[in-house]
């Protein structure tokens, strides 16, 4: 094992299921990364943000100083703002503003550590993680997350009909700087490592890498009386999909909801699409499930009551924006339907293509076209005994590029050699 050394992991937007109000979640990437170097015993401090993204609530926590919220953990510094209602709104601007202040006036008051690992985004806490490494000739490592500011200028553009590329000043020149001054450039996939080092004129070097999102292989924790409570059979000879997210009209979840109204009844009969988070569409979602026997819908759900919900279904729903940002991703819940064994219907292309398409695991309809996927839902129908045994190429697949044991034992051993080389 590499000597003791201190870490700050820095993600604002992941649960912190070391919270108790939260313990139902589970760890994701800078969580994970997190676990696994205290793990091998060195100093982890994860900064996070008070505000809970996916909830849109405060968290009930100490803030601005170093806490220890699971004595098994990682310690942790949550940082304040005001919070946001909308994922795209000038209150949201505000927010990372704050955080990026409250980061850059606590951090001098902490113990140096000798490596800094940084989400992007957010574009404020990168620029401001770069800025302190450099003072203190700290290394600092930038996972590239999220195509950010490029995801929302396409996102207004769409929404007003203006042209809104490389408008918001200040993140261009905090992103730049950011991602220039860098020690290393690291990301989910190589097509959004490659966007990284082209937006912001990055020279690549050798120790820029890719990482995959990943999850454990460990048998998770079942709750199948939140089902059963709800009059879910997951034992009916049915052919399950799953859909696990938020549920809002920015995605081409309204078209898979089209093909599902339009199935003939043979089909139905031998269907079930169960829906579990929320958003704009859980009305809609909610009524279709009181109409039609074959849609369930769960709301938001605990982390158990997914896995008992995986472990009994056949095909994961993706249904996306035929977008550039999902298209050079791999969103996380190709980890989740891989160890599961699950295969996958969504639209996308790219990345997911890349990786999946030679397994055989995607089944592909075009984007926005109800009545193709309405065939293919039909297909599904028809051959059973296909689709709802396992896909072990799925499994296989996720030990060899999702496991978190694998893909965090290889990501921990690149930040124990950044710090041990230091700046470039």
């Amino acid at each position: 094992m590499a000597e003791q050394m201190r870490v700050w992991i820095i993600k604002t937007g992941e649960p912190v299921p070391h919270l108790p109000a939260e313990s139902g979640d589970r760890l994701f990437r800078a969580g994970l990364m997190a676990q696994t170097l205290h793990e091998r015993g060195h100093h982890v401090t994860w900064w996070t943000g008070c505000f809970h993204h996916q909830l849109k609530i405060m968290r009930d926590v100490v803030h601005s100083t170093p806490v220890r919220p699971n004595p098994d953990g990682p310690e942790m510094i949550f940082l304040p703002s005001k919070g946001y209602k909308r994922h795209i709104s000038p209150a949201r601007f505000i927010d990372h503003a704050q955080i990026r202040r409250a980061f850059t006036r606590l951090a001098p008051l902490q113990t140096r550590p000798d490596v800094i690992l940084c989400a992007w985004p957010t574009i404020d806490l990168a620029f401001a993680a770069v800025q302190f490494g450099r003072a203190h000739n700290i290394p600092v490592v930038l996972d590239i997350r999220d195509l950010w500011p490029d995801i929302f200028y396409e996102r207004i553009t769409a929404k007003t009909g203006l042209p809104f590329k490389n408008y918001f000043l200040p993140w261009e020149r905090m992103g730049k700087r950011a991602v220039q001054g860098a020690d290393a450039l690291i990301s989910i996939t190589g097509g959004m490592l490659e966007w990284g080092q082209h937006r912001f004129a990055r020279e690549t070097t050798k120790r820029d890498r890719v990482f995959h999102q990943s999850q454990s292989a460990t048998q998770m924790r079942e709750d199948l009386g939140f089902w059963a409570e709800r009059g879910v059979d997951l034992d009916a000879p049915k052919t399950r999909l799953v859909w696990a997210g938020t549920l809002i009209s920015d995605l081409d979840i309204q078209t898979l909801l089209k093909a599902i109204e339009a199935l003939p009844e043979a089909a139905a009969r031998e269907l079930e699409f169960v829906f579990c988070g929320s958003g704009d569409l859980s009305p809609r979602i909610e009524q279709m499930a009181e109409r039609l026997p074959h849609v369930v819908f769960g709301g938001w759900v605990s982390q158990n009551a997914l896995n008992a919900l995986y472990a009994r279904s056949h095909i994961g729903l993706m249904c996306y924006l035929d977008r550039f940002d999902f298209q050079l991703s791999i969103p996380n819940k190709v980890a989740d339907f891989t160890r599961s064994e699950l295969r996958v219907l969504t639209n996308l292309k790219g990345e997911m293509q890349r990786v999946l398409g030679s397994e055989d695991l995607l089944i592909s309809y075009p984007t926005g076209d109800a009545e193709a996927l309405c065939a293919r839902l039909v297909e599904i129908a028809e051959d059973p005994a296909h689709y709802r045994s396992p896909a072990p190429k799925a499994r296989a697949l996720f030990e060899r590029q999702f496991d978190a044991h694998v893909v965090m034992s290889e990501f921990a051993d690149y930040i124990e050699q950044i710090a041990h080389e230091g700046c470039t």
